[in-house]
């Protein structure tokens, strides 16, 4: 016996059903290109609004180193005045921070002689040696207690960088998760001030 379409019948209820489900997910997928659009749109400004904002002056702190040769007991006073700093807030847990480091490690070569490089993270040591990228840096890591990026720099995200000239001022900072935007943030630097040639080229 030959049984073809025409012989099929479906329950008004179910074909109705499965259009109204196509039309839902259809509905759902244009929503999140929307939500996704929009989000990318709002990058460049969701970079301006985290943390303190440019022309602030930046607040003093107080870290302590967790590798690298200064004694892990040692409480360093970091004071933003003097010569340039590179502040970037790292944590461990943060998939863009383990890319960081090592551009980072990259650029510092490229940077003025005694620019001032910081790289801090609320994680302690524990965590540290729990990610390789973070173990194995040659770039000195420091611990900072909590509210240094929650209320003194009012930094959600990470990695995060901001550039502060020798009298304490933010200069630039944005998100540092690649070697070209840690390049762009120490561009807009004074460039009397920063060996910028060799890391322009």
């Amino acid at each position: 016996m030959n049984v073809t379409f025409a012989d099929i019948t479906l329950p008004l209820w179910l074909v109705a059903s499965q259009w109204t489900l196509l039309f839902a997910l259809g509905f759902l997928v244009i929503v999140m290109y929307r939500q996704l659009g929009f989000l990318l749109s709002l990058r460049d400004l969701g970079t301006e609004r985290e943390g303190l904002p440019i022309g602030e002056k930046a607040p003093a702190f107080g870290y302590t180193p967790l590798n690298g040769s200064v004694s892990p007991s040692a409480r360093i006073a970091f004071t933003p005045k003097g010569i340039w700093s590179f502040l970037l807030f790292v944590d461990p847990g943060c998939a863009g921070c383990r890319g960081t480091l090592p551009a980072l490690e990259q650029l510092i070569p490229t940077f003025e002689q005694g620019m001032r490089v910081l790289v801090v993270t609320t994680a302690g040591p524990i965590l540290i040696d729990e990610i390789n990228v973070f173990k194995t840096a040659s770039i000195d890591i420091y611990h900072v207690d909590k509210d240094v990026p929650n209320e003194l720099y009012r930094t959600r995200s990470t990695p995060f960088a901001y550039l502060v000239d020798p009298d304490g001022i933010i200069q630039a900072k944005g998100v540092a998760t690649d070697e070209d935007e840690i390049r762009k943030i120490v561009q807009k630097g004074d460039r009397s001030t920063i060996g910028m040639e060799s890391i322009t080229s």
